[in-house]
């Protein structure tokens, strides 16, 4: 299993995904508001946080993370591989996305975001779905700006993407945050999402099932 630098609450328990690492104990109850589950949240990553995990989950140090704090939430929409596989040039893009349940809230300390908790919507209310992430949330929050702010995080699971979202006059627009040597697209430069489409379609239609 490849180390993915985040943690998830599964069940009763805490995982450190790809590291075999588990801490038994009970997963969060649910509450009716998100930035409250989101501060429940981050008082656990809180004392989650080791001298062994504390780089992988994008703090600089133990210390650091005692001065951590929630920053603004991105929404985030998921794009699903069959509609993938069937998008067809000309249909409108948004139409493609779904809301998820999950809301990512990027984690700051010291005024640099460092890593995140997101938050997902049960039938019992808001509880906690994984901390970390912390290279995706840096990229996220690098190309967000106050020019952006219904801006939103847009993620392609069977491709392991993900892009900020935005929309100018109705019309989806997608930002690269990371390199990515199979998108012919510049880190940080907003794009029509068709274009976006078009480029990725291949790779669903490609695409044999097995983790990025």
């Amino acid at each position: 299993m490849r180390c993915k630098h985040w943690i998830f609450i599964l069940g009763a328990s805490i995982l450190v995904a790809g590291c075999a690492q588990k801490r038994e104990g009970n997963a969060p109850s649910p509450v009716g508001d998100a930035q409250q589950a989101a501060s429940n949240a981050l008082a656990t990553l809180q004392k989650l946080v080791t001298e062994q995990n504390y780089k992988s989950l994008g703090f600089s140090s133990v210390d650091e993370v005692k001065s951590a704090a929630l920053a603004a939430p991105l929404a985030m929409f998921n794009i699903g591989l069959d509609r993938l596989k069937s998008y067809q040039a000309g249909q409108d893009a948004n139409a493609l996305l779904t809301a998820s349940s999950e809301t990512i809230y990027p984690v700051t300390a010291g005024g640099q975001v460092r890593s995140s908790v997101t938050v997902v919507k049960k039938e019992g209310g808001y509880t906690t779905a994984s901390f970390g992430n912390a290279e995706v949330v840096k990229g996220l929050s690098r190309y967000r700006s106050e020019n952006l702010p219904n801006a939103f995080a847009v993620r392609v699971p069977a491709l392991s993407l993900y892009f900020l979202g935005n929309r100018i006059e109705n019309r989806l627009m997608l930002t690269p945050i990371a390199e990515d040597s199979r998108i012919p697209f510049r880190v940080g430069l907003a794009v029509p999402a068709e274009e976006v489409l078009k480029a990725i379609v291949p790779l669903a239609q490609a695409y044999n099932g097995l983790p990025m």
